[in-house]
């Protein structure tokens, strides 16, 4: 499989939608057509990975699998309700295969914990860990009201 071209999809400056830019930081909303110039003196290396967000110039990322969750989420629910169709549960043991395969497929991407700012196709940085909770609620505190 050919390496993605790297990419970061962030919130847009001017109206809030999701835009995206290159390695460069460069990038025009489709929605609105604002131009953005982030800074990406955060990203280094060849092939280039990222250090700090270039969106939110926050330090805090981690790594997940780029797969939208409301679709894995559904592909357990199928399997849940042919539970009563299906011998010896094997509806439930299909849904876990396809999901294993389709974790061992996905690729991974990494994820600012302030501003969700998504890299798709930069290296993986070995500072940057899988999702914790305790620090996205940090981020998280007064968002709610």
């Amino acid at each position: 499989m050919r390496p993605r071209t790297p990419e970061i999809a962030f919130a847009c400056p001017s109206c809030k939608r999701e835009t995206v830019a290159g390695v460069d930081g460069r990038g025009r909303c489709a929605a609105c057509a604002h131009e953005t110039s982030l800074d990406a003196s955060g990203i280094a290396g060849d092939p280039p990975r990222i250090e700090r967000c270039p969106a939110c110039e926050g330090r805090q990322l981690y790594v997940q699998r780029d797969f939208n969750q409301k679709v894995g989420l559904g592909i357990v629910v199928v399997g849940a309700l042919l539970v009563p169709v299906t011998p010896f549960y094997s509806s439930l043991f299909a849904a876990a295969i396809i999901d294993a395969i389709l974790y061992a497929l996905v690729p991974e991407i990494t994820v600012c914990y302030r501003c969700h700012a998504h890299f798709r196709g930069f290296a993986r940085n070995p500072e940057h860990q899988a999702f914790d909770l305790h620090l996205a609620e940090q981020y998280d505190v007064g968002k709610e009201g």
